[in-house]
């Protein structure tokens, strides 16, 4: 006798989540013995210069590390098995509050925006003129706009120096080849209308924080619904590291760039998402990495494309030109270090011999981190808060919110956030840890997931604006906020 359909779509059913159990439990072993055997390695290679203590924050990296990746995995098993789930709520929950009028919310928020951004710009002014008793005299405001938001010892001012002179071979000025050409590019082409690189700077940053807060709403309406989506257009604003949104920074270039390339990845439009990444790649190194999700996102599309019997080679072909345009942002600026010094990986001597940055496992990062703070306790109290704490809070908080954040979010956005925190914080000399991981789009969609009810999202906000002004208030009164 035939066996009836639903017993067989059952056993099927079944057969499926059971090697779906299998992948994942091997697949966690796997993860934590790999974590185990760098952590037993890094611990026999320092076994005479570290103390006992000097392990514990290296190992509390590596342990948050793995479990961001082994809370992921099923999310990830789902996308490259062409199930991807974008909606970060429960699983199989779906979207209930769709929006209405998108381009109408679009444009608000732009409008919004620009609001906030020119009122913390101009906060920031007065916090400044408060600090050192600047009179704001009607000739002097902008004056002190200027110098507020031009930190001499941040790398705004190479920014405008590369715009008016472009890189060089010779002098000091050679070392500034370590800085991306986007941000000075641009600000090149507007100096023929303003003739002022600061205004050049100032113009392009208000038009790209708008748009990001705008292209961040859009993004995240599939992940986060409508409401919760405004409020991560306006997180993004908020997260402390933005105050260099106002100063002439390459973050609302990077940021904006980076929140159109996942746009386009949930769209389907690979090629675009390979142009904004290579975009973004022009702008900051870390942009490069925007390839990653861009790949698992690709790949899953395919693979939901076999599995449904449908022409899936062209939607290969577009992913396989959007990796290949992915590249070439990196790539230009790689030019530009062989055009001028005769070597396309120039920049990494610079940046060893000056600034003293070279990569290392993101895990011995804090090592160093708490015996400069312990150092400077009694010395610099201003550089333990602004620098040292602050950078841990940055690094440990991000850690704990995707860990938090990690089976809810898109295997795209999380497998991106652990490839850009190996990094970003992955240097020798991490000076800019809070401002980089705030420019990372997971963190603003993992804060904005709390803003599922009106007194969670009321009190996000407040914690965020008391953060915002705390850390501008350090980097106008010139602690080490770079």
């Amino acid at each position: 006798m035939e066996e009836p359909l639903n017993e067989k779509l059952n056993t099927e059913r079944e057969r499926r989540f059971g090697a779906r159990r299998i992948i994942l439990i091997a697949l966690s072993a796997a993860i934590i013995i790999a974590a185990f055997c760098v952590f037993y390695f890094y611990g026999m290679a320092h076994r005479g210069a570290y103390l006992r203590r000097d392990f514990l924050l290296p190992a509390v990296s590596i342990a948050a590390f793995a479990a961001i990746a082994v809370l992921m995995l099923p999310r990830l098993i789902d996308t490259l098995a062409g199930r991807e789930q974008l909606y970060c709520g429960l699983p199989y929950e779906y979207i209930s509050d769709a929006p209405k009028n998108v381009r109408k919310s679009f444009l608000k928020i732009i409008i919004a925006a620009l609001v906030l951004h020119t009122v913390t710009g101009l906060i920031g002014a007065l916090l400044f003129s408060a600090c050192y008793k600047l009179p704001l005299t009607d000739g002097r405001v902008f004056e002190i706009w200027r110098s507020a938001w031009m930190k001499s010892n941040t790398d705004a001012g190479h920014y405008l120096n590369i715009a008016e002179n472009w890189y060089v071979k010779d002098g000091v000025d050679k070392l500034l080849i370590v800085f991306f050409p986007m941000l000075p590019s641009l600000v090149n082409i507007l100096n023929h209308l303003t003739h002022d690189s600061f205004v050049s700077a100032q113009i392009i940053n208000n038009i790209a924080t708008c748009l990001t807060a705008g292209m961040t709403y859009l993004t995240l309406i599939p992940l986060l619904g409508d409401r919760r989506a405004k409020c991560a257009a306006f997180i993004t604003l908020l997260l402390p590291g933005a105050i260099f949104m106002n100063s002439p920074m390459t973050e609302p270039l990077f940021m904006l760039f980076s929140v159109c390339c996942f746009y386009f990845i949930q769209k389907r439009r690979f090629i675009l998402a390979g142009i904004f990444c290579a975009l973004a790649g022009y702008t900051r190194s870390l942009g490069v990495l925007l390839a990653v999700p861009l790949f698992i996102s690709g790949i899953g599309h395919i693979v939901g494309l076999i599995r449904s019997k449908k022409k899936w080679w062209p939607a290969a072909l577009r992913l396989f030109i959007g990796l290949v345009i992915s590249s070439f942002g990196t790539l230009a600026y790689l030019y530009i270090n062989y055009s001028i010094h005769g070597d396309c990986f120039k920049f990494f001597e610079y940046q060893a011999t000056n600034w003293y940055q070279q990569a290392i496992p993101f895990y011995d990062t804090p090592v160093y981190m708490l015996r400069y703070l312990l150092r400077d306790l009694d010395t610099a109290p201003d550089t333990v808060v602004s620098l040292w704490l602050c950078g841990f809070a940055a690094i440990y908080g991000s850690l704990a919110l995707m860990i938090h954040r990690a089976r809810r979010l898109p295997a795209a956005y999380t497998v991106y956030f652990l490839c850009y925190f190996a990094v970003a914080v992955g240097c020798s000399w991490l000076l800019s840890a809070t401002r980089y991981l705030c420019a990372a789009l997971p963190v603003t969609v993992g804060v904005s997931i709390g803003c599922d009810k009106k007194w969670k999202t009321i009190a996000i906000f407040v914690l965020l604006a008391v953060l915002y002004i705390l850390y501008m208030l350090m980097y106008m009164l010139r602690w080490d906020v770079y």
